[in-house]
């Protein structure tokens, strides 16, 4: 039958117009079960909202759900029902495809008289269900012992009356009601009036029945008549449901129950934000069609897999529609899934950032190589990459460190900053740009057809770089830019293999002029090779401390060792001593010297402080200094940093300068000359000889000595232009007041000839090689002895 021919129905339009009965017709729409009519006394009573909306208001989604089932089926329902604090008896019944309500006030049920009390001890009422006795007796003496109990009782509670005589009858009451069935006998002991009270009552099933029970005295015995009551026990459901709801809405996650077919029981406001809609228009309603977005999301996938393996599932899940990150946890069970979303959304953010620290330059934004790493193993993984190529650019600026000397750190910070920039501008959305260290960069170029295609993005990073200035402050800078590039696979198939390969590629362009291309080839400088590979080691011998220092005696002419020199040496991984002349170079290019040279000063300075404490005349050190230390601008402080921590007196430290670095860079060294002369540190010109040096500009530096180059010594006394220089060095260096060490010396005439000139102190292998930290020091111990024993080492 249609809607409008059950409207038309003379009996419903008279229910329909009632003015004292709370009548209404209710029908599915849908999926939905809606108010579609109603009495004008049921209108005045609840108004009108949306219909479904109505229903799920006024009687909860237990109720609604019951009777949407129930009209399903073309059945009845009847029960009871708690609408704000008043209980109402509420009836449908089943009308051609629809459904008739009729709301009444419930009855109050009223306790039975004393006499009425005795009258009724006797068999129990009927009732169908076994489990749930219409009423029941219970006898008690006055310390609540049972004395007696009726069939009814008997039968619920699973026991005969021979075994529940002098049982404690509060043994048999709900454990949380047992202070109401105490309250209820203290009320009628020792008196002729009755007395009404409610409490449950627990089988030996755990079924629990709630009775409302009237209690009367007779006798010494207390006599209990009770009537099971639905409208008990539903009321401690809502109450329990309220206190459930009362928690869920305080808690700080979010929270929605479904049951097995996704339609929303149970929901908190949380909850309801999180789905987008308010909570009557998804209680009772299916989730996945009132958030259809939320079907292409993990979240489906996992309640899903909770529902099938009824087994609780916990996952992480980010709302695509907000910048939330939910911990979320789904319990199923036998007709609801609980579904529980924890706001992480700062802890992740705080492990985004901290992971984009971890793997990102922090000057200019760029990956940096733990990311570069990553993201090339991932790359080389990937099996569609085989039917490609895979470019890999290193690119290394032109006069950066010029502009850091020049300009200083925070104007070449800002060069970085342009540059990384005019790299992005340069490539695909799809490659990758990384910042290794200092001035380095590295490009990606995945999925390309052959080496062409990364020589071209080569010159275009060449020409990006090179062509226009960089603004710096008021200044316009130019670089250039060196690029080596290896492929995947031919160069290599693995990270390591191709960073090395373009590394080396690199420095092939910067032998070739710099500011150009080159690609990796296998016949490639093996020189080269070493080179790259020395420079690596020399990184992780500064690391891992393990640049050692050799130390050469220096002699008084009369033999006596009045100082030594720190010579360098560093370990390789292998184990095997690595010379100076190999290294040095390339630490002075990379300005690795900085970090070397303060390591090479510490290490020195504490070792002669500790050889000094066996001698009675303590000796001296020199430490020679690269023009790139001197140049930096922080030696002064560095050395007055390690004589603070070694405690050694400047007086015993000498430092050895590079002539062509004094006399080419006057004004920008003169300065820090004077601070470290002023410190009270010696300071000596090494090599002297082999550069330019004019008398005007020797008495400008506040130099104490100079050391005779080797060239000069070599050729003693036999070759007359030798000795006639040596003197004339020997003289000019009288008149300047400078001390004067001959270096290089390795015969006997050589000595006998520099000590009769007047030069005061020699040093070569003719006296005594380079020795170990532990040798050296036994050595200059054992040599301070006399002074006639001394002479015999120059003999």
């Amino acid at each position: 039958m249609s809607l409008s021919n059950v409207l038309d129905d003379p009996m419903v339009n008279e229910l329909l117009e009632s003015d004292s009965v709370r009548h209404a017709i209710v029908g599915h729409f849908g999926e939905e079960l809606s108010l579609v009519a109603a009495s004008k006394f049921f209108r005045q009573h609840v108004g009108f909202k949306s219909g479904s909306e109505l229903l799920v208001n006024r009687y909860g989604m237990s109720v609604y759900r019951a009777l949407s089932n129930a009209l399903l089926k073309n059945q009845g329902w009847t029960g009871h029902v708690k609408v704000r604090s008043q209980w109402f008896r509420l009836q449908m019944l089943a009308h051609s495809g629809f459904g008739i309500l009729c709301e009444q006030d419930a009855a109050e049920h009223k306790g039975l008289a004393g006499e009425q009390i005795i009258a009724m001890v006797g068999p129990a009422l009927s009732t169908n269900n076994k489990s749930m006795p219409a009423s029941v007796l219970l006898v008690v003496d006055d310390k609540g012992t049972i004395r007696n109990t009726s069939p009814s009782l008997e039968e619920f509670l699973g026991q005969s009356s021979e075994q529940l005589r002098q049982v404690d009858a509060a043994n048999l009451v709900f454990r949380t009601d047992v202070g109401q069935f105490k309250r209820l006998l203290d009320q009628v002991k020792y008196q002729t009036t009755s007395a009404d009270g409610s409490f449950r009552l627990r089988n030996i099933h755990n079924d629990v029945v709630y009775f409302d029970w009237t209690a009367a005295c007779s006798g010494g015995d207390v006599m209990l008549i009770g009537r099971s009551s639905n409208i008990h026990l539903e009321e401690a459901l809502v109450k329990s449901e309220e206190r459930i709801n009362n928690i869920l809405e305080s808690m700080d996650d979010a929270f929605f129950a479904i049951d097995m077919n996704g339609y929303v029981n149970y929901l908190n406001e949380k909850g309801a934000e999180l789905l987008g809609k308010s909570a009557p228009l998804l209680l009772g309603r299916m989730v996945w069609e009132r958030a259809p977005h939320l079907k292409k999301t993990p979240l489906f996938k996992y309640v899903n897999q909770a529902k099938s393996s009824m087994q609780p599932e916990t996952f992480q899940w980010q709302d695509p529609a907000k910048d939330m990150w939910y911990q979320v946890k789904a319990f199923p069970s036998d007709e609801l899934i609980s579904i529980f979303f924890t706001d992480i959304s700062s802890i992740k953010h705080n492990e985004n950032k901290m992971h984009h620290q971890a793997t990102h330059d922090s000057l200019t934004g760029l990956p940096n190589r733990l990311a570069l790493s990553q993201a090339l193993g991932e790359l080389l993984g990937n099996d569609q990459i085989k039917d490609f190529k895979l470019g890999l650019l290193f690119i290394d600026l032109d006069g950066f460190k010029a502009v850091n000397d020049t300009l200083g750190h925070d104007r070449g910070d800002d060069l970085l900053i342009a540059v990384s920039k005019r790299l992005r501008s340069v490539v695909r959305n799809s490659d990758i740009v990384a910042r290794l260290s200092g001035d380095e960069f590295v490009i990606t170029l995945p999925y390309i057809a052959d080496q062409d295609t990364a020589f071209n993005v080569g010159r275009k990073v060449v020409d990006a770089v090179s062509k226009k200035p960089f603004e710096l402050g008021d200044k316009k800078i130019y670089v250039g830019a060196s690029v080596g590039v290896a492929l995947f696979p031919e160069d290599s198939q693995d990270v390591e293999g191709l960073l090395k390969h373009a590394d080396i590629a690199m420095y092939q362009a910067k032998q070739a002029g710099k500011n150009t291309v080159r690609m990796f080839h296998a016949n490639m400088s093996a020189a080269l090779q070493i080179k790259v590979d020395l420079e690596n080691d020399l990184h992780e011998a500064i690391l891992n401390d393990r640049i050692e220092l050799h130390y050469q005696p220096r002699f008084n002419s009369d033999g006596s060792i009045c100082s030594v020199e720190a010579l360098a040496r560093m370990r390789s991984r292998s184990g095997e001593l690595i010379p100076p002349a190999q290294f040095i170079p390339i630490a002075e290019e990379t300005g690795l010297i900085i970090p070397m040279g303060e390591q090479v000063l510490r290490k020195a300075c504490r070792w002669v402080q500790d050889t000094n404490k066996k001698l009675k005349k303590p000796i001296s050190v020199s430490v020679n200094v690269s023009g790139i230390q001197l140049l930096d601008g922080q030696l002064c402080a560095t050395v007055e940093k390690v004589l603070k921590l070694s405690g050694l007196a400047p007086e015993m430290l000498e430092l050895e300068l590079t002539e062509t670095v004094l006399m080419q860079n006057q004004d920008a060294v003169l300065q820090d000359l004077n601070k470290l002369h002023a410190l009270g540190v010696i300071l000596s010109i090494d090599d002297f000889g082999t550069g330019y040096s004019s008398l005007a500009t020797l008495h400008r530096m506040p130099v104490q000595s100079i050391k005779l180059d080797r060239s000069f010594v070599s050729d003693l006394p036999d070759k007359v232009d030798s000795v006639v220089l040596s003197r004339t060095v020997l003289a000019m260096a009288k008149a300047l007041g400078l001390k004067v060490v001959a270096e290089g010396v390795e015969t006997s005439e050589q000595r006998d000839f520099l000590i009769d000139a007047g030069v005061p102190e020699l040093q070569g292998f003719g006296l005594a090689r380079p020795m170990t930290a532990d040798d050296s020091r036994q050595f200059v111990w054992a040599q301070q002895i006399t002074s006639d024993s001394a002479k015999k080492i120059l003999v």
